[in-house]
């Protein structure tokens, strides 16, 4: 596995032009162009500069308020398998309750970040096609780039898009669609509509597609091919899509190790695309979980959580830590913060394969798959016989398997079973986040809220 340190390698990629991607966000603008940025007036002339520029898109990526921190714990917050017991009672806390509002200030970060993102590889493919170095790897470059973007784009949609019953439904709402840099405040920077769901879908399908045309299989903390194929595999079983999901899962090699390896899923074998960090840059997920010294301990697990692990289970002893009681032993470095963020695991590919199958008629190959996940995780294999006990199994070990790392609310979603695995989530309506109200104040109403916001 490739273990590369992207804020010490990226030294000009942090964007200044990024200050002027969302809607009413180039309101001020600080004449000062630091030693780690390129103004869009200067741009990447060089395969040196489109390489810094890739590495500052995954380095946007790992930001706190993205996956280095918020966006996996918002979701599994509002699926309530987070418990927010810390001080962040107006923003983790009201997510948590599912009563969060458009101005709450997490998802309005989180928001912005993703964006920031967006913008970062927006940049860095315009500018990469004027490289001409016979030397440049073109392709490669913006397979990733268009990969990530790809990524961004999905996770705008699991939280911003749909409609209340899932997603891939007709009338589903999608989010403002940005497929150019912002170069400047002006043009550039005026306010655009929300796309459908249909359209920002073609989006991420095209970006996706490029991507695993042009990238080469393997693992690390680089998008690879295999990322490319696992991520398209999640997009269409988000969306419904269930042949496609089988198809691109299946396409996804397989990993040597992986069913014999640790249940902890923290574990190179399992890892695909794995956001790593250092003591230089960290993520906060140890220290939002652990108590001082050393962290805030923000979140428990959730309540009701341990209960829901089957005996025997040996992923109970990972997300549910007993020593200190109430945190997980998938993030646990308080002092360095540098534990790796799983964005694409093996297990998420088994875990497809089994309920894409069986949702398509072929039971064998969904209990095959599905064992292999209930072996690792030291329980016997499945009872299930029919389709339906059989997804109704896979939905678990989703939950099990990838506590922490923000799947199960877009489970819920996609499912329609938000409300009747959250009871108390009566309004139907927050199954959709809020845009943040500052966007929709500032478009002159071009941008659309989420309904009943």
């Amino acid at each position: 596995m490739q273990i590369i340190n992207f804020r010490q390698l990226a030294t000009r990629s942090a964007l200044l032009l990024s200050l002027g991607l969302t809607v009413g966000a180039c309101d001020k603008a600080v004449n000062v162009e630091p030693s780690n940025s390129v103004s869009s007036n200067t741009g990447y002339s060089t395969k040196e500069d489109a390489a810094a520029g890739l590495l500052g898109c995954y380095d946007a990526t790992q930001s706190s308020d993205y996956d280095g921190l918020a966006f996996p714990s918002m979701a599994d917050l509002i699926a309530g398998d987070i418990r927010e017991v810390g001080t962040f009672t107006t923003t983790y806390g009201v997510i948590g309750q599912n009563q969060t509002l458009p101005d709450n200030i997490q998802v309005v970060n989180t928001w912005y970040q993703i964006y920031i993102a967006i913008n970062r590889a927006n940049y860095l493919l315009q500018q990469s096609d004027a490289i001409t170095d016979p030397a440049f790897p073109k392709l490669t470059t913006q397979g990733e780039a268009r990969a990530l973007r790809a990524f961004h784009y999905m996770n705008l949609l699991a939280l911003w898009g749909g409609t209340a019953q899932g997603y891939g439904y007709d009338g589903g709402l999608g989010v403002p669609l940005r497929l150019t840099p912002t170069n400047a405040i002006g043009a550039d920077t005026q306010p655009i509509a929300r796309s459908t769901e249909a359209e920002v879908a073609t989006a991420i399908r095209a970006d996706l597609d490029f991507a695993i045309a042009n990238l080469s299989n393997g693992t690390g903390s680089r998008i690879t091919k295999n990322a490319a194929l696992a991520l398209r595999a999640r997009f269409e079983l988000r969306m419904r899509n269930y042949a496609d999901a089988l198809s691109f899962a299946k396409q996804v090699p397989a990993i040597s190790g992986f069913a014999t390896a640790a249940a902890t899923g923290t574990t190179s074998p399992d890892a695909i695309w794995q956001l790593v960090f250092s003591t230089t840059d960290q993520n906060q997920y140890a220290f939002y979980w652990y108590p001082a010294p050393g962290g805030r301990n923000e979140f428990d697990p959730g309540t009701g959580f341990a209960a829901a692990h089957p005996t025997g289970d040996r992923r109970l002893a990972v997300n549910v830590a007993t020593s200190p009681a109430g945190t997980t032993l998938k993030y646990t470095r308080t002092s360095t913060r540098d534990d790796p963020f799983n964005a694409v695991r093996y297990a998420e590919v088994v875990l497809t394969i089994a309920e894409a199958a069986a949702r398509t008629g072929d039971l064998t190959t969904a209990t095959t798959q599905l064992n292999i996940i209930r072996t690792r995780a030291g329980l016997a294999a499945t009872t299930a016989t029919t389709a339906d006990a059989i997804v109704t199994d896979i939905l678990l070990q989703r939950r099990l398997e990838f506590a922490y790392e923000g799947m199960r609310w877009f489970d819920l979603r996609r499912t329609n079973t938000v409300q009747t695995a959250l009871p108390t989530y009566t309004q139907t309506f927050r199954n959709l986040f809020p845009i943040p109200i500052r966007d929709i104040n500032l478009s002159g109403g071009l941008l659309v809220q989420n309904p009943l916001y």
